[in-house]
């Protein structure tokens, strides 16, 4: 009898937190606002793709693939709510833009850094080159241009977009087109 109360506890505390993080993330969605180019929905998706693929034991090119749209997408969120802000309008944008490309990477990468993801002691490499760090930068480039070749299309088409999430759909596909090849070259 006190085995069954002992196993139905912790299965109450994994109900209670699921609830809790799925009632958090139904209020996170429901605050964001109707459309925005890049938005935490973007980035969300990114890291959810970044995990999924850890989890499933990929090379680390391709989750860096994952980690370089990360950046790109952290980046122009943080792009879009300085110019919503006021805040860095008198200067270049796209230099504001490289700025933050280079600030989010160097946080990404140090952070991957001391969590021990590349190092010294890491064998993943291609050419010499961190595994993690090729991905991360084709991930980047590939995601960056998937953001421009949407706002293409959008003034394209007289400043409305094709469908619903253009520029996600864009740079997701991109991003898994991107991680396939790596995934049949490796």
């Amino acid at each position: 009898m006190k085995n069954k109360q002992e196993k139905k506890k912790p299965e109450k505390k994994m109900k209670k937190v699921i609830m809790l993080t799925l009632a958090v993330a139904i209020a996170f969605i429901g605050v964001l606002p109707a459309v925005m180019a890049h938005c935490p929905l973007c980035t969300g998706a990114t890291i959810v793709g970044v995990g999924i693929t850890r989890s499933l034991g990929f090379d680390d090119s391709i989750i860096g693939v994952f980690v370089g749209g990360m950046i790109i997408s952290t980046a122009l969120w943080s792009d879009k709510l300085l110019k919503k802000r006021n805040i860095g309008t008198k200067g270049n944008d796209k230099l504001r833009l490289v700025g933050l490309i280079v600030l989010t990477s160097i946080l990404t990468l140090v952070t991957f850094y001391y969590a021990g993801l590349f190092g010294r002691g890491n064998e993943f490499r291609i050419f010499g080159i961190e595994s993690i760090l090729i991905g991360s930068f084709s991930g980047g480039i590939l995601s960056l241009g998937a953001f421009y070749y949407s706002n293409y299309l959008k003034n394209k088409n007289g400043g409305k977009v094709l469908f619903n999430y253009q520029t996600m759909v864009i740079s997701l596909a991109a991003l898994v087109i991107n991680a396939g090849l790596f995934a049949l070259l490796l």
